[in-house]
C-alpha cells in the first residue's frame, strides 16, 4: 500500500514536459462539421472558430448588435494560461455559439498531443461539460 500511494505521488507531483505552445494548431469539432484554431494571444491562448460546415449566425449572443454576424471568425476561447504542474491551459473562458452564454474553462491534450479536451463550466469544473476535438492532420 505503501509503495501505491508514494508512486501516486510522484506521478502527481512531477513537472509536466509538455510544452507551453503544445496547444496551438487546428482541431476538428467532435462531429467534424466545424474547425477551430488556437493561437497566441499576448502570452495567453485564445481559440477562434475557423470553419463551420453550415456558418449559421451568432442569434444566441446576449448582445443583441451581435446576433447578425457569422460564427466563422469568433473568437470564443479566451485568456488561458499553461500550469506547467498540471498541463492544463487553465483561468480563460469559453463562449458557446449554441447558448450565448459564457463559462470558466479548462483545456488538456490528451493521445500524444492529438486529442484536445475542452471543458466549460460554471463555478466547479465538476459541473460542466467536456468537449473531444481532434488535431486536423
Amino acid at each position: 500500500m505503501q509503495l501505491f500511494i508514494w508512486m501516486l505521488l510522484s506521478i502527481l507531483t512531477t513537472p509536466s514536459n509538455v510544452p507551453s505552445d503544445a496547444i496551438l494548431g487546428e482541431y476538428w469539432t467532435e462531429d467534424r462539421s466545424g474547425k477551430i484554431a488556437i493561437y497566441k494571444c499576448s502570452y495567453k491562448y485564445c481559440g477562434r472558430i475557423i470553419w463551420r460546415k453550415e456558418n449559421k449566425k451568432d442569434s444566441q449572443n446576449p448582445d443583441v448588435t451581435k446576433r447578425d454576424r457569422k460564427v466563422v471568425g469568433i473568437q470564443f476561447l479566451n485568456d488561458f494560461e499553461f500550469d506547467k504542474k498540471s498541463s492544463v491551459w487553465k483561468g480563460g473562458t469559453v463562449y458557446s455559439i449554441d447558448n450565448g452564454n459564457t463559462y470558466n474553462g479548462k483545456i488538456w491534450l490528451e493521445d500524444n498531443g492529438q486529442t484536445l479536451k475542452m471543458r466549460g463550466f460554471i463555478g466547479f469544473s465538476l459541473l460542466g461539460k467536456t468537449a473531444t476535438l481532434r488535431r486536423v492532420d
